[in-house]
């Protein structure tokens, strides 16, 4: 659960622009060279990884920018959103457990802000923590950008310049990403690119298609063992630019992207496969965006993939017991109705019969405001704790609420009204959903501490 108690959520506005969205996985495998088939996606030609490593070795960082310092780079709408999709369609759906990713964007606190300095210092704390055996995810949603045969990614706090040499300073160089991935020492790799929709310096609905000098950034070296198997997922193809979805304020790649997770792409097991989410990209956000935009708008994703069993690599799964061990929990900066709440894949409980929830302590983990703690007291009486940053330190703080039981069913009310929850109790597992006085709902997963 994320109760956006302690900042507001930042009103943006809707403008096409340019978003690029870099997903990193990594893992350990063996390596494969590859071979193109007859859908543009280049796959492994012998043995390769068959699974994701354990849930307790899964990480990610996922960064969204909607606002640039430098008032030449237009501003973006969907950025964050599709940041924060993502990373709750990975906790809920993949097996991400929620205090292990990591969301940098434009409407959080200070110190998750997307700028440069932040971008690639979580970069390099992923080294610390990371083990070989693990994965990695790294997600980029914002402006990207070519200068002199040089692909940049464009953080908060970039400025915008035919000087590559300026840019190298103050945007991210692709590179720059895959050298310390490569530091890491994760050796499987998977990218998701979902960029060049228009000009971030141009007018607002010229294009800006996607260069060979981005396929080639993102790439991996087998020969000389950067690495040991990756897989590059691109929004379109190259000359060829992608589009946003206004209506839901989101790329239509990622918003596709994020359906497939839940479930769209699952086969006859519940499981959504590496090639089956490739196959129901390709399928649908070609289909979406001619329909939403018409003759002319062409839209195809594709993918380079070696090292990988795609047709066997399980990514996420329908089921969204199958993940349950992991906590999920919202994120209110998403607006209602946002991509990543799937209210089709709602399980209901059994009805059992629940004691009194006071005296017990319970606790739940967000992207955006990390672990934190409620403790159902006396009298309908309930505390809210997480962890706040201030003045270059972090300490706890608490917020009052109230909260109701009438059999397994629950109701929590945080702060003066401000978030309402209604949920269900079955045994030591508590979920539900919720909304705000800003207007945004989503669902929550509490688990109780012994």
């Amino acid at each position: 659960m994320s109760i956006k108690l302690l900042s507001r959520i930042v009103k943006r506005s809707v403008i096409i622009s340019t978003v690029t969205s870099l997903v990193t996985i990594s893992l350990i495998s063996t390596h494969v060279s590859g071979q193109k088939n007859e859908r543009g996606i280049k796959l492994g030609s012998s043995e390769s990884v068959k699974s994701l490593p354990a849930k307790a070795k899964r990480y990610a960082l996922i960064i969204g920018v909607d606002q640039y310092a430098d008032t030449q780079i237009t501003t973006l709408g969907g950025a964050s959103n599709d940041a924060k999709a993502l990373a709750n369609a990975l906790i809920r759906h993949a097996g991400f457990p929620g205090e292990q990713v990591t969301v940098l964007a434009s409407d959080q606190p200070a110190e998750r802000q997307p700028t440069r300095g932040n971008i690639l210092r979580r970069l390099s704390n992923m080294a610390a923590v990371v083990p070989p055996d693990g994965l990695i995810l790294v997600s980029f949603a914002g402006h990207g950008i070519e200068r002199g045969g040089h692909a940049f990614l464009l953080p908060s706090d970039s400025q915008v310049s035919n000087d590559v040499e300026l840019l190298e300073q103050t945007a991210i160089n692709v590179s720059q990403i895959r050298d310390r991935i490569k530091k890491i020492g994760v050796r499987q790799v998977l990218m998701i690119l979902d960029a060049c929709r228009n000009d971030p310096v141009g007018r607002a609905n010229a294009d800006n298609p996607l260069t060979a000098a981005y396929t080639r950034g993102f790439n991996f070296d087998l020969r000389n063992h950067e690495v040991q198997a990756f897989a590059t997922l691109y929004a379109t193809e190259v000359g060829h630019r992608a589009y946003e979805y206004k209506e839901k304020k989101q790329g239509y790649f990622t918003w596709i992207l994020v359906e497939a997770l839940g479930g769209g792409a699952a086969n006859e097991k519940g499981e959504v496969t590496l090639a089956g989410l490739v196959k129901y990209l390709q399928e649908r956000v070609p289909k979406r965006v001619l329909q939403d935009l018409g003759p002319g708008k062409d839209q195809k994703p594709f993918a380079i993939i070696e090292g990988y069993r795609a047709d066997e690599l399980v990514i996420s799964a329908r089921d969204a017991q199958a993940v349950v061990a992991q906590p999920y929990s919202p994120d209110l900066n998403t607006q209602a109705n946002a991509p990543g709440r799937d209210t089709s894949l709602e399980i209901k409980p059994a009805e059992v019969k629940s004691s009194s929830l006071e005296g017990t302590i319970w606790t739940g983990s967000s992207p955006n405001a990390g672990e934190y703690t409620i403790k159902f007291l006396k009298e309908g009486q309930l505390e809210y704790i997480i962890d706040v940053l201030q003045n270059g330190v972090t300490a706890p703080r608490t917020i009052k609420g109230k909260w109701k039981q009438s059999g397994s069913n629950i109701q929590i009310v945080v702060g003066n009204a401000y978030s309402v929850l209604q949920g269900t109790i079955d045994g030591n597992l508590m979920k539900g959903e919720g909304n705000n006085q800003e207007g945004a709902s989503w669902k929550w997963t509490l688990f109780k501490k012994e």
